[in-house]
């Protein structure tokens, strides 16, 4: 294998998200997930057009050392930013095990200014080197899964998860895990309603079909469906791939809330995850403030980590909050279901 030391920084490489060496370092890196495979930057890019690229060094022989997907977003004037990666949570770079990752940011950093390029956002920590500001935007929780799904089960909480679970299969919940477009509209319908109770916009249609289509459907994700008496009730997606289960969007019916069918979506995929050899559950962002989310999460014997993003040549990122998102909040929640899909169309394209 080559060994080269990146502490000086190298030339920086722009080339497409299929190019043979790319997908050779995502098939060879232990902390690539689905989003590093082209399939996501092609359902993103397929919904908002946003252009979408890798940067990389190559070495002398011309393989990849490291590299990251990377697209241009527009801010609401139409500011240009660069983000690695658009609707992310964690998006670290890849690299082989004898790159220097300090010199791979100070590659960036050089790549970055020296070009007049606009800022880049770097969803995950990169070592501190002049030019790069490093920011907690929340916590990941995350779930180590392992072979045998009945240990995992007694290392669950026993009263506000196990009881639940077990509570539901009582109840006659029942699951399935499907990659059907029937079941993604499904989803979405449910998607679309718990959305509007929690004042948020919702993700354009086209944007969760052309993840069924790219990623789904290829095999690197799947829905969980809960009924009761084939009324669906709760739902979740997932994308799945290299042995990491991301829990990406939930949905549920308030109205069986006491029947618990979000535990048991949530345990029917660490179950599969188990017995499919994957090894770890994201349970993805949790953002500051949202405490009885973070116990919530905690209960599921998962390990919190904080969740830091790295700003090269730009301010850095906003928390999203304040006196507007309140209002807005305020205004989805009592407005008809159509108004929070309209306004989803409009700002999720500006906040990537």
């Amino acid at each position: 294998m080559e060994s080269v030391d990146l502490a000086q920084p190298l030339e920086l490489e722009k080339f497409g998200s299929s190019d043979p060496e790319w997908l050779r370092l995502v098939r060879q890196s232990d902390d690539a997930t689905a989003f590093h495979l082209p399939a996501w930057s092609s359902a993103v890019s397929g919904t908002y057009g946003f252009p979408s690229f890798v940067l990389g060094i190559r070495g002398v022989d011309g393989r990849l050392l490291a590299g990251l997907p990377v697209m241009e977003v527009r801010d609401l004037i139409g500011r240009p930013r660069l983000v690695s990666l658009p609707f992310t949570d964690h998006c670290p770079p890849l690299h082989g095990e004898d790159v220097n990752l300090a010199g791979l940011a100070c590659s960036l950093v050089r790549w970055q200014s020296t070009g007049g390029l606009p800022g880049l956002e770097v969803r995950a920590a990169l070592p501190s080197v002049e030019g790069t500001l490093t920011q907690t935007v929340g916590t990941r929780h995350l779930v180590g899964l392992e072979p045998d799904a009945d240990a995992l089960f007694r290392r669950l909480h026993r009263n506000r998860i196990q009881k639940r679970i077990r509570r539901a299969r009582e109840f006659g919940v029942e699951v399935t895990l499907s990659r059907s477009t029937a079941d993604l509209a499904t989803f979405y319908q449910l998607h679309c309603a718990t959305r509007r109770r929690q004042g948020v916009p919702v993700q354009p249609r086209r944007f969760i079909r052309n993840i069924g289509e790219k990623v789904i459907e290829t095999g690197h994700g799947f829905v969980i469906l809960a009924r009761i008496r084939d009324k669906p009730i709760a739902t979740a997606l997932y994308l799945a791939w290299n042995r990491h289960l991301i829990y990406k969007y939930g949905a549920s019916d308030s109205a069986f809330w006491k029947l618990g069918a979000n535990f048991l979506v949530h345990w029917t995929a660490m179950e599969w995850g188990c017995l499919n050899g994957y090894r770890t559950y994201d349970f993805g962002r949790t953002d500051a403030g949202h405490e009885s989310l973070r116990e919530f999460k905690a209960a599921w014997g998962s390990n919190e980590v904080a969740l830091l993003h790295n700003y090269i040549g730009g301010a850095g990122g906003s928390s999203g909050r304040g006196r507007a998102s309140e209002i807005l909040k305020h205004v989805i929640r009592h407005s008809p279901a159509l108004f929070g899909r309209a306004v989803g169309e409009v700002l999720y394209r500006y906040a990537a």
